[in-house]
């Protein structure tokens, strides 16, 4: 391909990237304030609806951005040895570099996340 259909793809890929990852933050995080509080749309809910929100929706949406951001550090790597050029290469490779780094942060997010919703919940549980 040439470089400047791969930097197009590679800034296309990146942008989808970066829009992805933000939209399923801001949907994990209201999900989180939800399960931490027991409060959906003014409405309190038990704490077994705040455990299925947790298991069935915070933790998949958690891990389909992980995967997601394991899916653009492949491709982005891949697009790197499609171009010749030095500069977009660096261009793919710094974008491969932050989707790693990203995709460490998301599973480390998640688990101090579940361990400590979690936490959360057995304490509202008990009360």
């Amino acid at each position: 391909m040439s470089d400047l259909t791969g930097l197009i793809a590679i800034c296309f890929l990146g942008a989808t990237g970066f829009f992805l990852s933000f939209f399923v933050a801001k949907l994990v995080n209201d999900l989180g304030i939800q399960i931490a509080t027991g409060v959906v749309n003014g409405t309190p809910i038990s704490t077994g609806v705040r455990h299925a929100m947790l298991f069935q929706m915070w933790l998949p949406y958690q891990m389909g951005q992980v995967a997601a951001l394991v899916f653009f550090a492949i491709a982005f790597l891949e697009m790197a040895d499609q171009v010749a050029g030095a500069g977009v290469k660096l261009v793919a490779y710094l974008l491969a570099f932050i989707a790693g780094v990203s995709c460490l942060m998301g599973l480390m997010t998640t688990t101090f996340g579940l361990f400590q919703y979690r936490a959360r919940l057995l304490r509202a549980a008990t009360k």
